[in-house]
């Protein structure tokens, strides 16, 4: 009884479900519930209630279709996100615009203010920490976005994946689709490398992509925390070892955005980007 009163007070079962005595199964019951599991055993891979797996029947056309369409609906964004990044591992919070085809603002706030605004307006890139009263700026190219992100990317790159999708690519032959347990591999070949993506097998959506280039990994993505149809974490990792977590707290899609919000502000002195300090080592 000791053990039965321990039960009940941990779990508040009533007394006569402990108490009273087992009722024997016919040999016609038992029969019919080994029956019933052994049916469970071979549709769904074991007797309990485990969902099926599911794979929604799609081509690897209809997947790239899906994609610009999704690139085509969201063209702007206005968002609150918190950041996590650098050897401290300490989130930061930031005010995010973005614009296709070019036009990106990130505002890295602190508990006094804005600690420093970073944008891209069509071909130019700025940065201008406020406490220097210094703009630094130079051209929105591959190689200053790798010097100032730690990511070989180009500004599309970066309009894309703040809008919750892997970066664009333009495939050099055809692609390749592949069904693993519950989800799909897309695997793109480009001119010098290749990119796959992965996508959820029952909603379609994407999970993750990896670019290699040259026979190694150059950069991940990865997308998860969906709700309304936009990905609300995102997780970046480059080659050079620069990895970043963005979590969304706030977003509005295809938010009417003035194009002066991506003009890099007044300051006292402007500088090019080689006089930037280099980023945070990771």
């Amino acid at each position: 009884m000791g053990g039965a009163a321990t039960f009940r007070r941990r779990w508040g079962a009533p007394d006569f479900a402990l108490e009273r005595p087992p009722v024997p199964l016919r040999g016609d019951v038992r029969r019919g519930l080994l029956l019933a599991c052994l049916i469970g055993e071979l549709l769904l891979g074991g007797c309990s209630w485990r969902g099926a797996r599911v794979l929604r029947p799609v081509t690897a056309e209809e997947l790239l279709g899906d994609l610009a369409a999704r690139r085509a609906a969201i063209t702007s964004l206005r968002a609150r996100a918190r950041l996590k990044s650098g050897v401290t591992g300490l989130w930061t919070r930031e005010a995010l615009l973005v614009r296709r085809p070019d036009a990106v603002r990130i505002d890295v706030l602190s508990p006094f203010g804005l600690a420093l605004a970073v944008g891209v307006q069509g071909p130019l890139l700025w940065a201008y920490p406020p406490a220097e009263s210094t703009r630094y700026e130079g051209p929105a190219s591959a190689a200053n976005l790798t010097r100032l992100l730690g990511a070989p990317v180009e500004v599309g790159d970066v309009v894309d994946v703040l809008l919750g999708l892997p970066p664009a690519r333009a495939a050099a032959g055809p692609p390749a689709l592949a069904a693993h347990e519950d989800e799909y591999r897309l695997t793109l070949p480009l001119a010098a490398g290749a990119q796959t993506i992965w996508f959820a097998g029952d909603t379609l959506r994407v999970r993750r992509a990896e670019e290699t280039r040259d026979g190694a990994v150059a950069l991940r993505v990865a997308f998860d925390d969906y709700r309304d149809g936009f990905p609300h974490l995102v997780e970046i990792e480059a080659a050079s070892g620069a990895a970043a977590r963005l979590a969304y707290e706030a977003v509005e899609p295809n938010a009417p955005l003035d194009p002066a919000l991506f003009a890099p502000p007044p300051a006292a002195r402007v500088l090019p980007l080689e006089a930037a300090p280099p980023p945070e080592p990771q």
